[in-house]
């Protein structure tokens, strides 16, 4: 859908400009009308020139925002086309805007909101379709679309807190790299010339280092290429080798460190859908493998697929995660009480909470760990390093003695 820039004065004749988006000039000008705009200028917005890789793509933020407004106004009693045409208007992107937009008039046009939302399923996940498809069978649209904003909000809000704990190390991690390579390429180098002149035989641990910091220096270059390459073939081949993306998932979730805070975050982000989808009235089967699709690990999403299998056979599915193994006693324990009550989603619900309130904790006890170790690691090959140098010194002294 278009966009049209325009500039008018206001109710209190100032002059003001903006762009409105519409399917024609008459209804821009129409819209404008209704906002008590007098148009001085109106023509279409230039198009953007848009490059397939870097289109803007819809953030979950976004998306979050969209869901928690729509919600709030079909909560007003707003009728949904509306709604959508307003949160069009003011969308954060042009993109989000001409989604909204289209979706209006499929809407307008005898579709429900669901089926307008299908065409768009790169920007709309299949548990905010389906969710919406529930609201509307219930018709209770307005609460499932803020049930399905607050989930959302939680699952940017674990993610926030797990990428934190994981920045600081990183950060560090890189910089302390990038002192020791400054080292090995511009001071080692200096002590290597000097001892080299001398013509003395030199220790082993000193011998040792300038044979890498020559390497590192000749072919520093070459190196960095290599590790850029490798990083990006590294990125390329997760998202496009599931093989890789397996490998790589399942080293992440054994990390000794790591593996503990992802592994909660899986848990809770898991319990979190499986609350929101159950309350919404979804089918059990279909709430595992939406759960599945968003856990974000193939190693968790292949063990949610093995428990929706069992169940689809016939098990409870309290049972059935017992049998994968990868569940801890507490979520099946809790999962058991709410088949038996008849209150999954409130028992998915309390676990979710309980394992963010876990992950909260691991973050603080991650960043209390992680810097002490970083800094004894650190410490300690720069010692080796300066040891290194300084032995031959050393040998020369007790040499004079």
């Amino acid at each position: 859908m278009p966009y049209f820039r325009w500039k008018g004065r206001n109710p209190r004749g100032k002059v003001v400009k903006g762009e409105i988006i519409a399917a024609n000039m008459n209804e821009a000008l129409a819209k404008l009308k209704s906002k008590r705009i007098s148009v001085i200028r109106l023509k279409p917005a230039p198009k953007e020139i848009e490059i397939p890789f870097l289109r803007h793509r819809i953030k979950e933020r976004e998306l979050m925002v969209v869901t928690k407004q729509l919600s709030s106004m079909l909560a007003s009693g707003l009728p949904l086309d509306e709604a959508l045409n307003i949160i069009a208007e003011q969308a954060e992107s042009k993109r989000m805007g001409e989604i909204l937009y289209t979706v209006k008039l499929d809407v307008q046009g005898g579709s429900s909101l669901s089926q307008a939302l299908r065409k768009f399923k790169d920007v709309f996940p299949p548990i905010y379709i389906n969710m919406v498809r529930a609201g509307e069978q219930t018709g209770n649209l307005d609460g499932v679309l803020g049930r399905l904003a607050d989930m959302m909000e939680k699952r940017l809000a674990l993610k926030r807190k797990v990428k934190g704990a994981l920045i600081y190390p990183t950060i560090v991690s890189i910089v302390a790299v990038g002192v020791i390579a400054l080292i090995m390429t511009f001071v080692i180098p200096t002590f290597a010339e000097m001892y080299n002149s001398s013509g003395m035989h030199l220790p082993l641990p000193t011998q040792i280092v300038i044979n890498i910091s020559l390497f590192m220096k000749h072919y520093f270059w070459y190196m960095l290429i290599a590790l850029v390459a490798f990083i990006v073939v590294l990125r390329i081949s997760y998202k496009k080798v599931y093989s890789v993306r397996r490998v790589m998932d399942k080293l992440l979730l054994n990390m000794p460190i790591f593996g503990v805070l992802v592994r909660k975050g899986s848990i809770a982000n898991f319990a979190t859908i499986l609350s929101s989808l159950s309350a919404s009235g979804i089918d059990i089967l279909d709430s595992l493998e939406i759960s599945a699709k968003t856990a974000g690990n193939v190693i968790i999403e292949e063990t949610l697929m093995e428990v929706k299998e069992m169940v689809r056979r016939g098990d409870n599915l309290s049972f059935a995660m017992a049998s994968v193994g990868e569940f801890p006693d507490m979520v099946i324990q809790m999962v058991s009480v709410g088949e038996e009550t008849g209150t999954l989603d409130e028992m998915m619900a309390k676990v979710s909470k309980y394992y963010e309130d876990e992950v909260d904790n691991a973050v603080k006890n991650l960043t209390n760990m992680i810097e002490p170790i970083i800094i004894i690691v650190l410490g300690g090959i720069i010692g080796f390093l300066v040891i290194s140098m300084y032995l031959p010194i050393f040998k020369i002294g007790e040499t004079i003695k």
